[in-house]
């Protein structure tokens, strides 16, 4: 993949089933590429609950999220280099993708 990413010269996502899968993948392409913009890119929630209704007892449970400042920044900071640089590596877990 390295390779690949090292021919084409262009903007690169990899995507992730998972925040911990990307948090190391991030890591190491910082490695494998220390003069690109290597980016780690998750869902800015620390907890989500969806929201869902108990038709047996009658009762909806509202949506609940907690959002975590330090990972909006880090998608804030993924979105400027896409938007200034050609050569970045973006490192996104799949659920980041969904509510773009």
């Amino acid at each position: 993949m390295a390779n690949m990413i090292q021919h084409i010269q262009k903007p690169t996502l990899i995507i992730s089933h998972n925040k911990t899968l990307a948090a190391q993948l991030a890591t190491e392409f910082k490695y494998f590429f220390p003069n690109n913009a290597v980016h780690y890119f998750v869902s800015y929630f620390d907890y989500y609950q969806p929201e869902s209704y108990l038709p047996a007892q009658g009762v909806y449970i509202e949506k609940e999220a907690t959002i975590n400042q330090e990972i909006e920044m880090y998608r804030l900071a993924t979105m400027a280099s896409l938007l200034s640089r050609n050569d970045v590596i973006v490192v996104a877990s799949a659920s980041s993708l969904y509510g773009l």
